[in-house]
């Protein structure tokens, strides 16, 4: 799967110590490259696909690691986000009958 893929985008790509520490800048490099070695004619459309689905895997990869880091407090403490994706707006008032 990996056979003929560029080598200099296969180094980046397994750059994990980058991936963890700004994923959304290293995945548009990597993107770039991919783009860039398909318009070269280095790769053809099949394997440029693969090149920009592990790119977004290793984006996801790091942005896990970023979560892994802030949950084991490497970075402090921080509010774990509420169940479902549903956010408590603290406010002053009565609640309504729906928040209960």
């Amino acid at each position: 799967m990996m056979d003929g893929l560029p080598r200099a985008w296969l180094d980046e790509l397994n750059d994990q110590c980058a991936l963890a520490t700004d994923p959304d800048s290293r995945a548009a490099v990597l993107s770039e490259m991919a783009m860039a070695a398909h318009r070269r004619g280095e790769v053809d459309a099949d394997q440029l696909c693969e090149m920009l689905e592990f790119t977004e895997s290793a984006r996801l990869y790091g942005l896990n690691e970023i979560d892994d880091a802030y949950a084991m407090g490497l970075f402090g403490y921080y509010e774990p986000l509420p169940e479902w994706g549903i956010e408590v707006i603290k406010g002053q008032g009565k609640k309504p009958p729906a928040c209960d």
